[in-house]
C-alpha cells in the first residue's frame, strides 16, 4: 500500500503529470491566431492568451507601428505603406472627364472707358454733358454673377495638363455712381440729368458664355495643390437693360443700346484646395458703335470640388468566439 502510494505520488509530481494539466485552445480567423492557455498547478489556474498576425506576436507589431511615428521619417513611412500622410490630404480619384454641375461665381464687373466723348456727342449717342466721370462704376455694387450649369475637365497628359470648359450664363450689372445718369433706347442716346432724385441707376447686361481654359495640376492626385487655368470665352448677349430705382419705384428699359452682340475675352483661374479665384477680360468693345469700353471681372469660384477617393470595399472578418476551438 505504502509502495503504491508512493508511485501515484511521483507520477502526479512528475513533467509528464504537470504537462497534461495545461488545456490549450487555439482559434484561426485569416492570417489571424489566438491561443488561449489555462494551466492548473496546484489547485491554482491560471489564463494567458496569446495573439499573432501572419506569425508576428501582436505586442511586436505594435511596437513596430509605435517606432514608425517616433521616427522623424514616419509621415514619409506612412505615405509609402499606407497611401496617405499624417497632413491628412486626401487624395483624389483621377478620372479622365470630371464634371462640376452648377458651377457659381460672385463677383464685381468694371469696364475700361477709352472712348472719345466729343465724338459719341457728334454721333449723337450721348447728351452734353457726359463724360468719363459721369459714367463711372461703383465698384461695390457693380457686380457680377456668373452660373456654369456644367464645367467639365478632359485629361490631356497624366492629368496634369487638362482641357477645362463649361457652358453657362454670364450676368453684368454696371452700377453708376451718378444716379442722374438716363438711357433712352431707338435710337440709343445717353444723358445726364443734374439733381436727379433717382437713387440708383445701372446698366444690365448678360451672355451665354462658353469658355475653354488649358489647365495644369502639378500634383494631380492631392486637392491642396495650386491650380492654374488659362483660355479664351465666346459670348452671345441675349439681355439687355436700364434700370433705375428710387423711393421703391423701379423702372426697366429693355433694349440692346448698340451693345456687341459678341463678346470674346481672355479668362483664368487660379485654385488651391477649395478656394478658386477667376478673371476675364474682353478683348473687344462692348459697344458696336460710340463708345469704347473693354470690361472685366473679377471674383470667387465656388461649387467646383474636387472629388475625393472612393475607399474600396472589403469584406468584413468573420465574427469568432474566444471559447471556440479547433
Amino acid at each position: 500500500m505504502k509502495n503504491l502510494l508512493l508511485l501515484s505520488f511521483f507520477a502526479l509530481t512528475s513533467p509528464l503529470a504537470l504537462l497534461a494539466q495545461v488545456k490549450k485552445d487555439t482559434v484561426v480567423v485569416g492570417g489571424t491566431t489566438i491561443i488561449t492557455k489555462t494551466d492548473s498547478v496546484n489547485g491554482r489556474v491560471e489564463k494567458r492568451v496569446e495573439v499573432k498576425i501572419n506569425g508576428k506576436q501582436l505586442g511586436d507589431i505594435i511596437g513596430d507601428e509605435v517606432q514608425i511615428f517616433t521616427d522623424k521619417k514616419g509621415p514619409f513611412k506612412l505615405e509609402k505603406e499606407f497611401g496617405f500622410s499624417i497632413g491628412g490630404d486626401q487624395k483624389k480619384e483621377l478620372k479622365n472627364i470630371e464634371n462640376s454641375w452648377f458651377v457659381l461665381d460672385l463677383g464685381f464687373s468694371q469696364y475700361k472707358d477709352n472712348t472719345n466723348y466729343a465724338l459719341t456727342l457728334q454721333q449723337g449717342m450721348t447728351d452734353i454733358g457726359v463724360n468719363k466721370d459721369k459714367l463711372k462704376l461703383n465698384t461695390i455694387s457693380s457686380r457680377n454673377v456668373n452660373i456654369w450649369f456644367l464645367m467639365q475637365r478632359l485629361n490631356l497628359s497624366q492629368h496634369k495638363l487638362n482641357l477645362k470648359y463649361a457652358v453657362g450664363l454670364e450676368l453684368n450689372n454696371y452700377r453708376f455712381e451718378q444716379s442722374g445718369i438716363n438711357f433712352e433706347k431707338n435710337p440709343t442716346l445717353i444723358s445726364y440729368t443734374p439733381f436727379n432724385e433717382v437713387g440708383k441707376a445701372k446698366l444690365a447686361a448678360d451672355y451665354l458664355t462658353v469658355p475653354v481654359m488649358l489647365n495644369f495640376n502639378s500634383t494631380p492626385v492631392k486637392n491642396n495643390v495650386l491650380r492654374i487655368s488659362a483660355g479664351v470665352s465666346a459670348g452671345f448677349l441675349y439681355s439687355a437693360r436700364f434700370k433705375t430705382k428710387s423711393n421703391g419705384d423701379v423702372q426697366k428699359i429693355k433694349s440692346d443700346f448698340d451693345l456687341e452682340p459678341f463678346k470674346f475675352s481672355w479668362v483664368g483661374e487660379l485654385g488651391f484646395g477649395r478656394i478658386n479665384l477667376y478673371g476675364s477680360f474682353a478683348m473687344n468693345n462692348m459697344w458696336s458703335k460710340g463708345l469704347n469700353m473693354k470690361p472685366y471681372n473679377l471674383g470667387i469660384r465656388l461649387g467646383a470640388k474636387p472629388e475625393v477617393q472612393k475607399k474600396s470595399s472589403s469584406k468584413k472578418p468573420a465574427k469568432f468566439k474566444w471559447g471556440a476551438t479547433i
